[in-house]
């Protein structure tokens, strides 16, 4: 589980400790979950450290950290959606995941703390 605490730049972006870079698998994501609706799915792909969406926003499914690698772009498992990990865009689509700041600090991930969401049907 990540680290609550955050730490705030100068810039005044918050990272957070999500994990050790052991627990990120290659060629893999590993999911952070933080609640139903926040969730973000980080990759370790030729020594580069990537973050997204986990809820892949096709039919709102929390599957991204579990998709197909390949190069710098991970295919949903349910539906073959297909999104670039450094922009979020999908590939011959319209959507997008949302792209969070990420580095590694030591062995420590950082990752740019997400803003909490509001489900739409809530509103």
């Amino acid at each position: 589980m990540f680290d609550s605490k955050a730490i705030t730049r100068e810039d005044g972006k918050e990272f957070i400790r999500a994990c050790s870079v052991r627990e990120v698998p290659r060629r893999q994501g590993k999911n952070i979950y933080f609640d139903e609706e926040t969730q973000v799915a980080i990759f370790m792909i030729a020594d580069a450290l990537y973050a997204v969406n986990n809820i892949c926003p096709h039919q709102h499914a929390p599957v991204i950290a579990e998709g197909f690698i390949e190069d710098c772009t991970v295919t949903c498992p349910l539906h073959g959606w297909i999104y670039d990990l450094e922009t979020g865009k999908a590939i011959g689509g319209h959507g997008r995941l949302k792209t969070y700041e990420i580095y590694l600090d030591g062995e420590s991930v950082m990752l740019e703390k997400p803003e909490p969401v509001e489900p739409t049907w809530t509103i």
